[in-house]
Formats: C-alpha cells, structure tokens, sequence
C-alpha cells in the first residue's frame, strides 16, 4: 500500500483535493511529531491540514518544502486565526502563514470559526476573494460554520465557500448541515472523523460517554470487510461524499487509516451507521465560541 497515493475528488472550482487527509492538531513539534509526518507522506497522504493554533504551522511548512515531493504534488491547507476577521487583519495573518511555512501560495485557506459575537467573518471573505483572485490560495474555505453562518456569507460573497471543516463523524453526523453544504457546492472535511479522544475533553464534557472506534455496530461491519471499527467509520465518511482528516502518532495507524479504498459500504450499512447518531459534540459549539486565541 505505501506509494499508493489517496485519490483525489475535485472541489466546486475545478481544483483537485485528495479525499482524505492528515491532520496535524495536538500532535505537537517534537519527535512524534516528525515520525508521523514521515509515515503520512510514505503512505501516500498528500493533503495536510494545519492551524496557527495547532502551534506547528511551521514545522508543517518546513517537513513539506523538504519532503523531495514536488509541490504542485501536495495539497497544504491552514486558517484564519480568531481574532484576525477584520479585512486588513485577514491579509496580514494570509501573509504571516506565508512566511512561517515557507510557502509561496496555499493550496487551502479557511476561517477557522464563524465567531458571530464579532460579526466580521464576512469582511474576512472578502478579503479572501481577494487573496483568490491575485492566485495566492487555490480554494478558499469556512470551518465550523452552522447554516445560518453559510446563509448570511452568501448575501455578500461573490464566491462559496469550496470547503467547510466540520467536527462530524457517526456519533454527531450534523446530516441537515452537510446535505446544505453539498447542495451549495461546498466540500465537507470533517474532524475528529474517528469520534475525538478516548476520553471527553475539559472543558466541553459530554454524557453518555463511549468510543466511537468501539461502538458495536462498526465492530460488525467491520468483521465483514476484515476492517477495523476505525476504518469503517472513515469509509462511511468517504461514502457520504466527506474528506476525513484523521490524526495518529502511530505509523501503523496512520497505515490503516488510509487502506479504505477497496471496498464500500452498502445503503443499508450506510443507514445502520447514520443511525448510530445522537449528536455528541466534544469541540466548541461554533454558535457561541468566542476564543480570540484560538484559531
């Protein structure tokens, strides 16, 4: 499997996209942090998503500008920071992310939360049009908005969002908000595909906690595909027409993960898996984060 490289879908204007993904969030700048680099490159993975908040924007730039993969190859995608939504604000923070990875363009630029106590994300678009226009970013894209964000971008923007990265995966499915964005054109990637970490993270604790990658239902499909929970629920992403990026430290995870392209599930199993949905949410609510440092 390694070399083999994950197929790509083509967003709404016309850019090719690898459908799955690596993410790079929590996973620090030390030893791990290279070694799973390394293992996502060797196994095929070309499309990595970073965050200033992630605090390893650079170190990403910097695997990748001497990766000895030819760039046009690689699909680099970061975001906005929070507290960056006004118009001048955007440009600067577009050209900081420039200079500490290294890059001359992205592949991928998104706003990393709606932040609707500010009220600017729409001046953030426009000046992401801009960035567009003048070639500097390939697709642009949103992050954890909710309709009523998407709704209220459209009555300014001259262009849709090509992507909007959502926590989304079997236990919080948010089905109405994906079928709007794939009605409107826009590429759903979701995070925290595999249902978030093991244990419920402080300070958004949860009820009713259990592991996704646990769950019986996956278990059985599983055994029929002789896969692991995990790579059901990532193919259940692919099949609803989402890009997962997945996150491990682990090269043979990060290995597994990405050996979801010979087979499919059926409508039935894909059923049987929507159901398994009772709206778990471990990240921010975007319809009230207001965290000016985070993004």
């Amino acid at each position: 499997m390694q070399n083999q490289l994950i197929p790509n879908i083509t967003l709404s204007n016309g850019v090719a996209m690898p459908v799955m993904g690596f993410g790079v969030a929590g996973l620090g700048t030390g030893p791990e942090f290279y070694t799973a680099m390394e293992s996502a490159l060797e196994n095929g993975y070309r499309f990595f998503d970073t965050a200033p908040f992630y605090e390893n924007e650079g170190e990403v730039g910097q695997v990748l500008r001497t990766c000895g993969i030819p760039r046009e190859e690689l699909f680099i995608a970061t975001k906005l920071p929070n507290a960056c939504h006004a118009y001048e604000d955007t440009l600067k923070a577009f050209d900081a992310a420039l200079k500490n990875m290294g890059l001359d363009y992205l592949d991928l630029y998104m706003i990393h939360f709606p932040m609707p106590m500010l009220g600017l994300y729409q001046e953030a678009w426009r000046a992401m049009e801009k960035l567009y226009h003048e070639g500097l970013i390939r697709a642009i894209g949103v992050s954890n908005f909710q309709e009523h964000h998407l709704n209220k971008l459209f009555e300014t923007c001259e262009i849709k969002p090509h992507t909007n990265e959502l926590e989304c995966n079997p236990y919080l499915t948010v089905r109405p908000l994906c079928n709007f964005c794939q009605d409107n054109g826009i590429r759903v990637i979701n995070w925290f595909p595999l249902g978030g970490p093991r244990e419920p993270l402080v300070p958004y604790p949860v009820s009713d906690f259990k592991p996704l990658i646990e769950d019986e239902v996956l278990v059985e499909i599983g055994k029929k595909y002789q896969k692991t929970p995990a790579q059901i629920a990532l193919r259940w992403a692919i099949d609803n027409q989402i890009s997962p990026i997945p996150k491990s430290a682990n090269p043979g995870r990060i290995r597994q993960n990405r050996e979801i392209f010979d087979f499919s599930l059926t409508p039935e199993e894909l059923a049987r898996i929507d159901a398994l949905n009772y709206d778990r949410r471990f990240g921010p609510d975007p319809n009230t984060f207001d965290d000016m440092e985070m993004g």
